[in-house]
């Protein structure tokens, strides 16, 4: 009996002796493949990665280099930072080199740093993602393989992917447009695509603030690339056949409506079954926004007046409230709701404080305020209203030329200098307008 019982003790032990050399052995052989094959290439791969780190902290690309092909030969799989650092020696190298075909294989060996990457840590989608903007930066006439590989990092990462990834992808599409490789069917589809992929992305809350304006460079340069293309009846055709083929897709019928909303297409057949479509199974502030534009094309303002305010108070936090805000206080203020249309675009100040198109339109109200003031006051709304026009063709050069007529417009209505002198006003000389609801100092002014 007892010597039964040391039997089974010294079983017990040999058992945990066999699974702790088992451990022991794993461990090892996990250290070999990632310092090397041998204890010798463990040593070397330690001191190389010393050298190469402490090279490359110093900016000591070409002494880092002789390093670099060491750890890759011995250990690659040593560190992801070899790699991350490897982009930057690259680039550096590739940006001072003169010689094309010396600069054509750093080139190369620039995409094999991505492939090694890939192989010893994984994040294909990423690293994918930076390999094809690379690709298309360096080699912009490869843009068959650029866009193969770009079109893979989208496919794995979506709305993970990054800013760059997604308008560097678009952008090869664009270059096979141009190089008959690519239809125009094909740029479309691909744009209510991406374009979904980019606003997932920015209506994020938690997008820090540099990501968002990556993101917003994103979609400039997508929507820039396809409205230089695109024509209404083609985006309208295109949409019908896209429809037929996913009639119960609603995701795509939203970036759809957005598509053509953005196109300014309310006009082809299509806008309004997708307009009433979406507002029926999933009402949102983009078609709302679409049926008011419909009926801004026939000429109901109020009945638009109605869907801009949904789509504003639908819009609390969306990436296109000024939009929205900008289109309600236009309709507003072509309805007569000039009160109305001034509210808005201080809500779009608030937002976008050099808005020129806002600006203008509390300018345009003012000037409509002037009839109702007697007297000096009817001048001074005009000064008043000019002020505006001024700093919007100050603040925002795109509405340069609207605003330059709207103050040619004003200084019409400006008085002469007997009947400012008959009032007792003085050229350049503060001045209080309170009529009409207006209560803002201005400037005096008068016809030279």
């Amino acid at each position: 009996m007892v010597q039964e019982t040391k039997d089974r003790l010294m079983t017990s032990r040999l058992r945990l002796l066999a699974t702790g050399l088992l451990a022991l052995v794993t461990s090892v052989t996990l250290a070999q493949s990632k310092w090397g094959a041998t204890p010798a290439d463990s040593v070397e791969c330690v001191k190389n990665l010393s050298l190469y780190q402490e090279f490359m902290k110093q900016g000591s690309y070409a002494d880092a280099y002789p390093a670099y092909r060491e750890l890759v030969r011995i250990c690659p799989a040593c560190s992801k930072g070899l790699y991350q650092n490897g982009v930057k020696m690259f680039n550096d190298f590739i940006a001072k080199e003169k010689d094309t075909a010396r600069k054509e294989r750093l080139i190369d060996s620039l995409l094999l740093n991505y492939d090694w990457r890939i192989t010893h840590f994984g994040e294909r989608s990423y690293v994918l993602g930076r390999k094809g903007v690379d690709l298309f930066f360096f080699r912009p006439a490869a843009c068959k393989e650029a866009n193969d590989i770009l079109k893979e990092a989208i496919e794995l990462g979506g709305a993970k992917s990054e800013a760059g990834t997604v308008s560097a992808y678009y952008q090869s599409l664009n270059c096979l447009y141009t190089n008959g490789e690519a239809t125009k069917e094909q740029m479309l589809s691909e744009y209510v695509r991406i374009i979904g992929i980019v606003e997932e992305a920015l209506a994020n809350p938690s997008l820090k603030e540099d990501s968002r304006e990556y993101w917003t460079k994103a979609r400039d340069n997508v929507n820039g690339l396809f409205f230089r293309i695109a024509e209404c009846k083609e985006i309208g055709q295109i949409a019908e056949k896209m429809l037929q083929e996913r009639p119960d897709d609603l995701d795509m019928k939203e970036r759809l409506l957005k598509v053509l909303g953005a196109k300014d297409c309310a006009e082809e057949p299509v806008y309004r079954r997708l307009a009433e479509e979406v507002c029926q199974s999933r009402p949102s502030s983009e078609c709302k926004y679409s049926l008011g534009m419909l009926l801004v094309k026939q000429g109901d303002m109020s009945g638009a007046l109605r869907f801009m305010k949904e789509a504003v108070d639908l819009c609390t936090g969306c990436s296109d409230r000024v939009k929205y805000l900008l289109k309600a206080g236009q309709v507003a203020s072509a309805a007569g709701s000039h009160a109305q249309a001034r509210s808005y675009a201080n809500q779009v100040l608030q937002l976008d404080a050099k808005n020129g198109e806002a600006l203008i339109l509390i300018g345009n109200a003012i000037a409509v305020q002037a009839s109702s003031c007697e007297g000096p006051d009817s001048w001074g709304a005009y000064w008043l209203a000019y002020d505006y026009y001024q700093r919007a063709r100050s603040l925002d050069p795109s509405v340069s030329e609207k605003a330059g007529e709207r103050m040619a417009s004003c200084v019409g209505r400006f008085p002469t200098q007997s009947e400012a002198f008959f009032h007792q006003l003085t050229e350049g000389k503060p001045y209080q307008v309170s009529c009409g609801g207006l209560n803002e100092s201005t400037t005096v002014r008068t016809k030279k």
